[in-house]
């Protein structure tokens, strides 16, 4: 698996050799940062003459699936040195959000473990007849408080990697993390849209495939209903206002950038703004639950204290 930092990385570096006149086959080689041997496997396809779109679609799995359609897209127009650098820095803003995100959730998530691996300690002390060890009661109690934890961290790895549509369902129905999910999902489209349109995709195209790749059912919703819009060779931006999933500062970017000759560009600038607003709700977010995490161990620690020293003092009291 290869992090965000060194997908972006790997990105502009592909992107610089690109400009320079470097053919592809030759730039896969130099450029490392991920799998030697998918990167090798990639370049000797091309040499042999395989379209680019058929040799991403058996992409190694460390390649996103949406990075994938991008670069088709680039790759068909000529702009492929560009769209990996829209690319890099996507990725690289992305990585730095996590690596915040990871790093704020590590000490409320050891607190826990660590008071998950002490209160059974705890319940085994008996003042009536001292400190009695059980090894299989220990590990049941400590797996109690462990494993749905451990299930719960595994099942939102598992969605955020495979891109299921019921994490932003289930993320929509907390508190803080619902306008992560909206922002992200706005961020995400902004940016397809605008990244395809920048490598030449049609606009009705663009909107297409970005919606595809975000996999939101708002978004699927409102395509359908764009449709005649886009039949009719006309810009979806008035038509944008009857749909709440897109805010007024998306139809504003939207309108802008189509008057102006240069959606793309404004889209990409959209993105970075909804991405930077998703990224402000995470940080919170990953503040406040680990908080509230945090209150709740202590709190069962701190009954679990009253409730030896309480039958202490009955057993004093009973002296």
């Amino acid at each position: 698996m290869i992090s965000q930092k060194q997908l972006a990385n790997w990105y502009a570096q592909l992107g610089q050799h690109l400009e320079a006149g470097i053919l592809l086959a030759d730039a896969l080689r130099m450029c490392e940062g991920p799998s030697a041997r998918g990167r090798e496997a990639m370049a000797d396809r091309i040499q042999k003459g395989d379209t680019i779109e058929a040799v991403l679609r058996d992409a190694p799995k460390w390649l996103p699936k949406a990075d994938c359609y991008f670069l088709i897209a680039a790759a068909e127009t000529g702009n492929l040195p560009r769209t990996l650098q829209n690319l890099s820095d996507r990725h690289d803003r992305t990585g730095a959000t996590q690596l915040k995100v990871i790093l704020g959730l590590l000490y409320p998530l050891g607190v826990f473990h660590l008071a998950a691996l002490i209160l059974p300690v705890v319940r085994m002390i008996d003042y009536e007849v001292g400190f009695q060890w059980d090894a299989t009661k220990y590990v049941a109690q400590a797996l109690t408080l462990l494993v749905p934890v451990w299930i719960g961290l595994a099942l939102i790895y598992y969605l955020a990697r495979s891109d299921h549509p019921l994490l932003p369902r289930l993320l929509r129905c907390l508190p803080l993390l619902k306008k992560y999910s909206e922002m992200q999902a706005m961020a995400d489209l902004s940016y397809s849209i605008g990244t395809f349109i920048a490598a030449g995709v049609p606009a009705p195209s663009a909107w297409r495939l970005s919606i595809k790749i975000v996999n939101d059912p708002r978004f699927n919703t409102a395509l359908k209903k764009l449709e005649p819009t886009f039949a009719q060779g006309k810009e979806p931006g008035e038509a944008l206002r009857q749909f709440k999933c897109f805010p007024p500062e998306f139809r504003a970017f939207y309108k802008t950038g189509a008057e102006s000759g240069k959606l793309d560009s404004n889209l990409i600038h959209a993105g970075r703004q909804f991405q930077e607003k998703a990224n402000t709700a995470m940080t919170v977010a990953a503040l406040v639950y680990p908080s509230l995490l945090f209150a709740v161990v202590a709190g069962v620690i701190i009954m679990t204290i009253f409730q030896v020293y309480g039958n202490y003092l009955k057993i004093f009291d009973q002296f």
